[in-house]
């Protein structure tokens, strides 16, 4: 299940993550978000090796403050962290099984991250 987030989590939820977390940044306003919604929601619940969480960019001012310290240009975009670091992202809608198999890619990425982190 995705969990919302805001910027006064972040760190909680995301740069303290054991896992790898794949967040979402998305609004409101935005379709392509709300077509995304229910896909990122389903396929949450098949990754057990990561975290899912959702950041409402226009929900307060320091939710979007901190998408524009992340790089965000576009909704919906999705990035995996890794011990707070980001390890890859994917902008924009996809179908659900495209959106698996990048997501898969993007967890493989952070694996790397994680053993590299356990090794130190």
């Amino acid at each position: 299940m995705a969990r919302d987030v805001s910027a006064n989590e972040w760190e909680d939820v995301v740069t303290n993550s054991e896992k790898p977390v794949f967040v979402d940044y998305w609004h409101d306003q935005c379709v392509w978000c709300t077509r995304l919604a229910p896909v990122y929601e389903e396929l949450s619940n098949e990754f057990e090796d990561a975290e899912f969480a959702k950041l409402n960019i226009r929900g307060t001012a320091e939710n979007l403050k901190l998408a524009q310290e992340h790089g965000i240009m576009s909704t919906p975009t999705i990035k995996v962290f890794c011990n707070g670091r980001e390890v890859g992202e994917t902008v924009g809608f996809m179908e659900k099984e495209a959106l698996r198999s990048e997501l898969t890619r993007l967890l493989e990425a952070s694996e790397t991250c994680h053993d590299s982190s356990e090794a130190a």
